[in-house]
Formats: C-alpha cells, structure tokens, sequence
C-alpha cells in the first residue's frame, strides 16, 4: 500500500532509440536498395548539365592565362564560397598535419586495404605500409614517426579502433558489383581551361544506359558534418558528366560508429551541385585572374592566418567575444 503523501510522477514516453548501424547483408542492401525502384537513365540529363555549365563558365574561364588549367577541387569550392580571403590565405600557406587529419588518411588506408584484400593484420602498421607503397604526399609517415609516444600510441589506438568497426561492417563484396576504391572523377571544361576533379573512397557497380546503377561511398573518420552532403552531390555531378549517367545512389560511412548515411541522387541534388561548382568556378577564375578578394565573416575566421588585417573577420570574433585568431594546429579540425 502506498505512503498516503507519496507523490507519484508520471514517467515520461521513453525516446526513440537510434536504430543499431547496418552490418553485413543489411549494409548492402542499404547500398543497393530496390534495382526496380531505380530510376531510368535520361540520356540528355549529362548533356544538358555540361552544356549549362560551359556555357556559364566560358567568359569567366576566357580571362584565364597561361598554360595551365585552373584545377578545382572539393575543398576548392567549399573554401572559396566560404571566403575568397581564406582560400587564398590557405592555398598560399604551406599544409601542416594535424593527428585528425593523419587518422583521415591512414584509416581511408586502412578501408582501401579491407575492401580491396579483405584482411586487416594490424590496422595501424598497415596502412603505414600501404602509404609507403601507393605513396605518401602529405607527408604522414613522417609526422606520425615524429610524434611523441604517447600520442603515437594513441593515434594507433583510434587506428585500430576504427578498422574494427571497418571489418565489423563491411562484408566482401562480389566481384560483380565492380568495387572500385579510390576512383578517380575528373572532367574538362571550357575547353580544358577549367579541370573539375575528385577521388571517390568506394564506386559500385558500372553506367548504365538503362537504369542508374553506380553508387559512390564516401569515407570518414570523423563526426558528421554539413559538407559531407555537398562533397557527395559534387562527386554524383563529376560522375554524371562523365560516364552519362548519374549514381543512383550515394553514401556516407561513418568508421568512428559505424553508421551509414544513405541518399538518392535526383535532378535536383545534380542542378544543386551544378549552381554551387558555377559560383565556386567564377570567383576562381576571378582571384586566378589577379582580382582582389571579397571578405565573408563566418566559421573560418577563428583559424584564418588573415585575421589581424581583416575587418570583417575581427568584427565577427569580437562579437562572439574571442579576443584573437586560435591555434592554427587545429585549423581543419576533423577529417
């Protein structure tokens, strides 16, 4: 019998948990979905995108000179739509490494090697040896050897722990979905003035001229991040350009929890992606041809190494109350 002063508190409806990641058959059939469900391929949809982006970008590529295109890149366009006065600053500034960015490329090592060979011995020591092999040009080997033990020990840790949720995930695949890891997009325009290119982590399956049947997968280390979304939609665009057809499908795995972010690839997200390489492409072809660089207060500026001349920049950080630029050892953050 209850105390006649007790005082009972309704329990609240208990939150909805996440659901478990996809692991094995169920992180397949995440990626491959329905074939009947898959849209047809519009044999003008890739025609018609390029044409609209040459015609867009041929007077601003006309000002160009010299021999060499004008090479765009992901983290090209996201910059410079962010701030003109950043990219510069960032594209003039010598690269430094940071134990996040590091970990991105040793475990995009690490999922090439399980993907391709499909064994892991040591995650860590593998994809050392897999750098030292297809090549190190940001410099990785060297700095991790350069750090101090403990961190060392501690990057191995984050290493390992996210091969095994890699390993844990991801079955074999079938040689009949073509995996292609480290697929390489690039496309020509303007009369190859203008050079749009990126490296997909994971590609499956080939164009086709009946239904779309590609999927792209994108592989990060870190937590989820706004930009994941336009990188994907840029790389469904690259691809639709040059093979004809776009993906029907592209993806995001998660290697810190194993989740999989999975989206559809329709006109819109294509016309999207296009709107955004346009003005990227014009203001690089501004700042390439010797025009001065607008300034765009936003996130950037805690880590620009143009902070102490820029007006805007300092106003903003005024504002938010931070007294000067940060560390730039935590520039790009994660990976």
């Amino acid at each position: 019998m209850s105390h006649p002063s007790a005082i009972l508190i309704p329990v609240p409806t208990a939150q909805r948990q996440r659901p478990l990641p996809p692991q094995g058959e169920a992180l397949l059939d995440r990626l491959r979905g329905d074939s009947a469900e898959r849209a047809p391929v519009d044999p003008g949809l890739a025609g018609g995108l390029r044409d609209w982006l040459e015609d867009g970008l041929s007077e601003p590529a006309s000002a160009l000179s010299g021999a060499a295109p004008l090479r765009v890149s992901k983290d090209d366009l996201s910059q410079v739509l962010d701030c003109e006065a950043h990219f510069l600053s960032q594209r003039d500034a010598a690269p430094s490494l940071t134990p996040a960015l590091a970990r991105g490329s040793l475990v995009d090592a690490v999922f090439r090697q399980w993907i391709t060979v499909g064994e892991l011995a040591d995650p860590f020591a593998d994809a050392l040896d897999a750098l030292s092999v297809v090549g190190d040009p940001d410099g990785v080997g060297a700095f991790v050897a350069a750090l101090a033990p403990v961190a060392r020990r501690a990057l191995a840790d984050e290493v390992r722990a996210h091969g095994a949720c890699i390993a844990s995930a991801w079955p074999g695949l079938s040689a009949s979905w073509m995996p292609r890891t480290q697929e390489r997009l690039v496309v020509a325009l303007a009369g190859g003035r203008v050079v749009l290119s990126g490296v997909v982590d994971l590609a499956l399956g080939a164009p086709s001229s009946g239904r779309a049947s590609v999927c792209v997968v994108e592989v990060k280390s870190g937590r989820r991040r706004v930009e994941h979304r336009g990188d994907l939609h840029l790389y469904a665009l690259l691809e639709a350009l040059r093979a004809g057809a776009p993906p029907f499908r592209v993806a995001t795995f998660y290697t810190a929890t194993g989740e999989l972010d999975v989206e559809p690839v329709g006109r819109d997200a294509l016309v999207g992606a296009l709107h955004r390489v346009m003005a990227g492409v014009v203001r690089l072809c501004r700042l390439a041809g010797g025009a001065g660089p607008s300034r765009t207060p936003g996130p950037r500026c805690a880590w620009c190494p143009e902070l102490a001349d820029c007006d805007p920049g300092r106003s903003r950080m005024a504002e938010q109350g931070h007294g000067g630029a940060r560390s730039a050892s935590g520039a790009k953050g994660w990976a």
